[in-house]
């Protein structure tokens, strides 16, 4: 009798830890493995909360200490990194991450407009939780809806692939910030040239121009007046000015700005005439930024094309045709 008491209660703990999503069955013992799953991760995100509240206090009393500027005997201890930066330190010490790939990540940072310490190794961070997130999601796809269940090696080969999707979307969301920052800039271009003409004519040199433009610009196309602001700053502590030049127009990654960073080149080298060569670059830049608003407004009409035989014209289908439709099935309904 008492077998049959705990077998009946392990039935109904089993019944009722038995849930099924769509067509996927999840059992008791999967069911358990979840529940623990789930306490480990709110008890991790419950240390990591606690842990960071412990490093801001310190970070806190670390600045504070700092302030009062007192003498000690010994340095004081320089804060601790974030987890995120440190885990990304790690994963860039590896061989996953060679010298090249960190150049190359450091150039798409600088690309978007992402500058300063640590963002390298936050990103590394973004690359390697996108493929723990990508992988897991991928297998509950598959397993859930029984995609080629007999086919492992198509399953692995598709794993594969969503991990490799995982490490590289944190680039394509960088490659889009990129392009967008570019973009802006090729609109603000062309408004700071005729400025740095105008204060070039003024009697400012090139050093006090760059420097007004960037900051006018400020409130209008931040992106543009970082840049100048940054050249400035750069020919007021290096000797060499072209080098300043040439960062401004690395930086930005527009084709046309190098002509801009020719004529500062020459002005500086052989002082030739400044205003000229530079509202000769404006013209053309406006030029060529007009020719681009003409293409993306004669590729508009082909671009509306399918939401308009997807949308609009099954819509107009409907309105035109089913007063015709009920008109007919009513008549054949009248019969003879």
């Amino acid at each position: 009798m008492p077998a049959t008491s705990l077998e009946r209660l392990a039935n109904i703990v089993d019944t009722c830890l038995t849930f099924r999503i769509g067509e996927m069955r999840i059992g008791s013992h999967e069911t358990c493995f979840l529940a623990i799953a789930l306490m480990a991760a709110v008890l991790s995100a419950l240390n990591l909360g606690r842990i960071a509240k412990s490093e801001g206090r310190q970070r806190r009393l670390f600045d504070a200490l700092r302030r009062i500027q007192y003498h000690f005997a010994q340095p004081l201890q320089e804060p601790r990194l974030p987890w995120y930066q440190r885990f990304g330190t790690k994963v860039a010490a590896t061989r996953i991450i060679g010298t090249a790939a960190q150049e190359r990540l450091l150039a798409a940072l600088v690309a978007a407009g992402i500058k300063g310490h640590g963002h390298l190794a936050a990103l590394l961070t973004a690359k390697v939780f996108g493929v723990m997130i990508f992988v897991p999601l991928c297998w509950m796809v598959l397993e859930w809806r029984h995609f080629f269940a007999g086919a492992t090696t198509i399953r692995l080969a598709i794993v594969t692939g969503s991990a490799v999707l995982g490490w590289r979307v944190p680039e394509i969301v960088l490659s889009r910030l990129a392009a967008r920052r570019r973009d802006r800039l090729e609109r603000g271009i062309p408004d700071a040239l005729d400025l740095l003409v105008i204060c070039a004519e003024a009697g400012l040199s090139i050093d006090h121009a760059i420097e007004q433009v960037g900051r006018v610009l400020r409130s209008s196309n931040p992106e543009v007046a970082a840049e100048f602001v940054a050249t400035a700053a750069e020919m007021r502590i290096s000797a060499v000015r072209d080098q300043a030049f040439d960062n401004l127009a690395q930086r930005a990654g527009i084709a046309n700005l190098r002509g801009i960073v020719a004529a500062l080149n020459q002005t500086i080298r052989f002082g030739t005439p400044l205003s000229g060569a530079l509202r000769a670059v404006a013209a053309e830049m406006r030029t060529e930024r007009l020719v681009r608003f003409e293409q993306r407004a004669a590729r508009l009409p082909v671009v509306l094309t399918v939401p308009l035989m997807a949308f609009v014209l099954p819509s107009l289908m409907i309105v035109i045709g089913t007063p015709l439709a009920l008109r007919i099935i009513d008549m054949l309904a009248r019969g003879p």
